[in-house]
């Protein structure tokens, strides 16, 4: 086949640093990845390690697109979209984020030929069975304001937007986060969606348990990984069992392999899928098992360009009705994204148009002043 597979690296800004338990960010990283045919549509992908959560970066990732550039040479679309690719001496992260980023090229441009969105013809290949478009995916809002009353001010800014589930980033203060979701409890009232995100705060499952069982008096829905994947599948299956608030996994739930693990042990009634951190492929194995198992799946973002931020909504696109709030809503974090035509955001509403593909245009000029390096290609 003759193709050309590109990608550059680029910078973007957040508008506020976003604190969570496994680190600060202030800015992503990232590479743009564009798959090239001699005629015909092209395909966008994005490879963007998050370095405190998955580990890797977007050197390496930009190393491993080149290893897979050269493992993909002679095959078609087709070969490369089922190939079993060899990332072994790449961090994890790294290989994840390169596998996310060539796979989603190859979907955007075969759904781009097929004309269909991407949800749907991920759906025909994987068979599964969701409505065609428009798709309206539910989108939980971040809550990550410090104190009481800023994060009561955030809250109420944000339901009225028209969300009606909420995400509050905590750490391991309970007496601190009692009192930021008891103030935006108050404010929200009874109805809405209340989760909380331990991001592993809690060292073990007393301290966990302790923290979990004050909390629940603030009626909420769901924490997600209360206890660092090092702590062992074990010990979260011995929290889940407990807790008065049902537990998801988020850190520990990044390959089908982990997810295999989740369901043996019954650590869970729910996991999080970041397509970023998994591969494409690799995700829509993961979504496939967990709902033979019965588990719930939410969709999350990695604060990614437009790019990934529309890979995670047409993977949320494949959940079945009615579907969780899915973790998308984090592009307006962003000071400029580089693509135009990412699905809109109304309400606490994402819809995804009949638009083929990820239904992205680059916006070269915007790629430009956030570029931090030059485009790196690779004949396939």
């Amino acid at each position: 086949m003759t193709a050309t597979l590109t990608w550059q690296p680029f910078r973007l800004t957040l508008r506020f640093p976003f604190a969570a338990a496994h680190g600060e960010i202030s800015s992503r990283e990232g590479l743009l990845v564009r798959l090239h045919l001699p005629s015909g549509p092209s395909g966008l992908g994005e490879a963007s390690p998050l370095p405190s959560f998955g580990g890797g970066s977007a050197e390496e990732a930009a190393a491993a697109l080149a290893e897979l550039a050269r493992q993909g040479r002679g095959l078609s679309v087709e070969q490369m979209w089922q190939a079993d690719w060899d990332l072994r001496g790449f961090a994890p992260g790294s290989a994840a984020a390169a596998r996310c980023g060539l796979e989603t090229a190859l979907a955007d441009l075969m759904a781009r030929r097929a004309r269909l969105p991407l949800f749907s013809w991920l759906a025909r290949q994987s068979g599964r069975d969701v409505p065609p478009p428009p798709r309206e995916i539910p989108v939980n809002a971040v809550i990550d304001a410090t104190g009481p009353a800023a994060a009561a001010e955030q809250a109420r800014d944000l339901a009225c937007g028209g969300f009606t589930t909420f995400k509050v980033k905590i750490t391991a203060g309970v007496d601190a986060a009692f009192a930021r979701i008891e103030a935006v409890r108050g404010v929200l009232g009874p109805g809405p969606v209340l989760r909380i995100d331990a991001n592993g705060a809690w060292a073990s499952e007393e301290a966990a348990l302790a923290a979990l069982e004050r909390l629940a008096a603030l009626d909420l829905a769901l924490c997600e990984q209360p206890l660092a994947p090092g702590a062992g599948l074990e010990r979260l299956a011995a929290v889940a069992r407990l807790s008065p608030i049902p537990v998801a996994v988020d850190e520990g739930c990044r390959s089908l392999t982990d997810l295999e693990a989740i369901i043996r042990s019954r650590a869970a009634g729910t996991v999080v899928l970041k397509p970023m951190v998994t591969g494409l492929r690799e995700a829509l194995r993961m979504l496939h098992l967990a709902g033979e198992s019965g588990l719930a799946t939410i969709v999350t973002t990695t604060f990614d360009s437009g790019v990934g931020t529309a890979l995670a909504a047409h993977m949320a696109g494949l959940l079945p009705d009615p579907m969780p709030a899915c973790g998308l809503a984090t592009l307006q974090h962003v000071t400029r994204d580089i693509v135009s035509g990412v699905p809109p955001l109304t309400r606490g509403l994402m819809t995804i148009t009949g638009e083929p593909g990820l239904g992205l245009v680059v916006d070269e000029l915007a790629l430009s002043e956030v570029a931090i390096g030059p485009v790196r290609e690779a004949a396939l």
